[in-house]
Formats: structure tokens, C-alpha cells, sequence
């Protein structure tokens, strides 16, 4: 491989009567060397904010600010670390309630205002470390650290306000620095990590969390698999599939249980890495189970300004479900299967050999339901979801 640096980005515009008008941009610079696989280190960074009125005019509102630094070969064949720093406001994060079968119709008698009953602000800064130890190729040991600062405020008249005023386990609704550690086993046999046409990457582990000060009473385990496959189909087409399953149990605050994941937390069951349409934030609970298919092709190659271009999509179907606790039978996730889903399709642009972006479109029905006019999860984002 010849030694070279790629460096390419991309606008970030959007925004909503929540946040206002959002912009920013996301960037990635890559160095490639002799023998270093699959580069000597990869820095990612994204800056967005948002601008709204406020009491005193406008005011930057929504924030997401990060900072992530991959190093394959820091200890050549034996070590490589994945260093994540990122600061995120988000305004207008949804709050519907526990289980699969929350509810997300507006009560009559709200005290505050009805378009912030089903949210709050939260705010979240974390140092994040994914550390892999090569064992016996293609297994790795792996190794997680997580450090945060997370600030949850509440809007008057609030589902979240009520619920924590009349549920008696109701943890996180106070500044909290929770700590973790996570442990587990990779299995790696991609046949690249930018765009993979052939292979798998497995992990499975554990993760503890401890949060301070004590008397939030924030403590809980989670254990979690990760498991996805990459199959050529003909010509370009590759079909990806994934399953994710996730399990928290002890003391979980509240914001934490829609989310998952031992080394790379991300949102589930909704948002844009988990089942897509679905709005972030939609169902909390303890267990959630997850799966994604995709059919993606890079299709067509251009050059510009020296640089090497690809051009593709994809088409996508995601599906899953939360439960609240470990009876299974709890009124609040509802009856029947309960399956959530959506679908829809999407745009890759590949920059060089490293930068991916995407932009996806998917219809879900709860999409629909909060907003009938545009029943659409839009997402950006850089390199493939999974």
C-alpha cells in the first residue's frame, strides 16, 4: 500500500421547528502506510449546531460535537484503540414512556406546552475508548472505557416530569459521571472495513456501569452480541444483515434504556443505527432485540480534482422490539408480537478508499403517527450503518 493521506467532508443542513436551523459539517482524514492495515490512523470530526429564537433572540440550540481517533496498529499486529470525545445537546430528544406499547397521543390536560410533552433536554459529554487485542486471528479480545457527564433537564408538564415524579424506580434524572467497563470477544473477517462485500464482525461481551455521585443509585450490567454478515450477491450487489441483541439489568437510568451496546453504544431499537424511521428515543426498556437487511452496490466510478469517486445505494428493512423488564408480560410493552419496523432507501458516496458518507430515507409507522405530513426518518451520516 502506498503511503498517502486522504482527506475528505461534507455539509451538514437540516433542522425543524424544535431546533431551528441546523448546520455544520463532517470531515475525515486518513493516513495510509507500508504494511499498516488498514491504515496508520483515521481521525473523524463533526461540528453541528443549530440556531432557534429564544427569550433573548437567537440562540444556538441543538449541539453535536465530536472527535474520534482510530489507531489499527499501535502496537503493530497486537493492539489497536479507538478514542471517541464528543459533546451532544439535543433539545428535542423524545421521551414517550416505558415499553414497547407506550403511548405517543398528547393528553388533554397538559400543563406545559403539548409539543414538548413527549421530550426533554439532554446533554451529554463523553471519552470513550474501544480497545482490540489481537488473539487468535480473526478473534480479538476487546476492552471498552466510557466516561461521561450527562444532564437531563425537564420541560414543564413533561411525560418525563410526570414519570419521574410517580415511578418509584426512576434512576438518571440528575447530573450524573457514569463510569463503565466492557469486556468481550471479536470475530473479524471483513474483506475490508470501508465498504465490506464478503465476510463477518462478530462481538459479544459484557459492560458495567457505575455512575457518581452514589446516592443517584446508578449502577447496572448489560450484556450484548452484535452479529453481521456480508454476502456478494452478483456483479457489485452485496446483501448485509445484522442482529443485535441487548440485555441491561440493575439500577439503568433512564436515557440509557434506548440505548445499547458493549463497545459501540449507539440508539436502539430507533434512529438512524438502529431501526430506521423509527424516532430516537421512541421505546425504553431493559431487553431490546434488532435485525437489518440491506441490498448496497457501489454502482458507478469518477474522478474529480484528482480524487477518486464511487457512487451507490442501497435499499434497507429494519425490524425489532423492546420489552420493559424481565416478566414479559408488563402492561406497558403492550399485546400482540409488537414488531416495530420501517424501510426505505438510501445514497453512498465513497471518497478515496476510506470516506463513506450516506444520506437514508425510511418510512416507519410510528413516523407516521407522530407526523403524518412527513411520515420520513431523513439521515446523513458518515460510513455504512453496519
Amino acid at each position: 500500500m502506498t503511503e498517502r493521506t486522504e482527506l475528505a467532508g461534507a455539509p451538514l443542513l437540516g433542522g425543524n421547528s424544535d431546533i431551528g436551523f441546523e448546520f455544520g459539517a463532517v470531515g475525515t482524514l486518513t493516513r495510509f502506510g507500508e504494511g499498516h492495515v488498514p491504515y496508520l490512523f483515521n481521525m473523524d470530526l463533526v461540528l453541528a449546531a443549530s440556531v432557534n429564537s429564544g427569550p433573548a433572540g437567537a440562540e444556538i440550540a441543538q449541539q453535536n460535537y465530536l472527535l474520534q481517533v482510530d489507531l489499527p496498529n499501535l502496537i503493530p499486529e497486537r493492539l489497536r484503540v479507538k478514542l471517541t470525545a464528543s459533546f451532544q445537546r439535543t433539545v428535542d430528544q423524545g421521551y414517550f414512556g416505558f415499553g414497547n406499547g407506550s403511548s405517543s397521543v398528547v393528553p388533554d390536560a397538559v400543563m406545559g406546552s403539548p409539543g414538548l410533552y413527549f421530550q426533554f433536554d439532554q446533554r451529554e459529554a463523553v471519552l470513550r475508548s474501544w480497545n482490540r487485542v489481537a488473539w487468535q486471528p480473526p478473534y480479538q479480545w476487546m476492552f471498552s472505557t466510557n466516561f461521561r457527564y450527562v444532564d437531563p433537564v425537564t420541560y414543564r408538564g413533561s411525560r418525563l416530569e410526570r414519570d419521574a415524579s410517580m415511578e418509584r424506580d426512576f434512576y438518571g434524572l440528575r447530573e450524573l459521571v457514569p463510569l463503565a467497563l466492557g469486556v468481550g470477544v471479536g470475530y473479524d473477517t471483513r474483506d475490508n472495513e470501508f465498504f465490506p462485500s464478503r465476510g463477518a464482525f462478530h462481538h459479544v461481551g459484557m459492560k458495567f456501569s457505575y455512575a457518581l455521585p452514589a446516592r443517584g443509585s446508578v449502577r447496572y450490567g448489560e450484556a450484548g452480541s452484535v452479529l453481521a454478515w456480508y454476502v456478494p450477491v452478483t456483479g457489485k450487489l452485496v446483501f448485509a444483515a445484522r442482529g443485535v441483541a441487548d440485555a441491561q439489568f440493575g439500577h439503568v437510568p433512564f436515557y440509557d434504556q434506548y440505548t445499547g451496546g458493549v463497545f459501540q453504544t449507539f440508539a436502539m431499537p430507533g434512529g438512524p443505527e438502529g431501526i430506521r424511521g423509527v424516532p430516537l428515543g421512541r421505546y425504553l426498556g431493559l431487553i431490546k432485540l434488532l435485525a437489518n437487511v440491506e441490498l448496497r452496490a457501489l454502482l458507478v466510478e469518477f474522478h474529480l480534482l484528482g480524487a477518486t469517486f464511487h457512487f451507490g445505494g442501497n435499499v434497507f428493512a429494519d425490524a425489532g422490539r423492546v420489552w420493559r423488564d424481565y416478566h414479559f408480560r408488563n402492561t406497558g410493552d403492550g399485546s400482540g408480537v409488537g414488531v416495530k419496523w420501517g424501510s426505505g432507501a438510501g445514497l453512498y458516496l465513497q471518497w478515496g478508499q476510506a470516506a463513506v458518507f450516506r444520506a437514508e430515507f425510511a418510512y416507519s409507522p410510528d413516523a407516521a403517527d407522530l407526523n403524518p405530513h412527513f411520515p420520513l426518518g431523513v439521515y446523513v451520516a458518515e460510513g455504512v450503518m453496519f
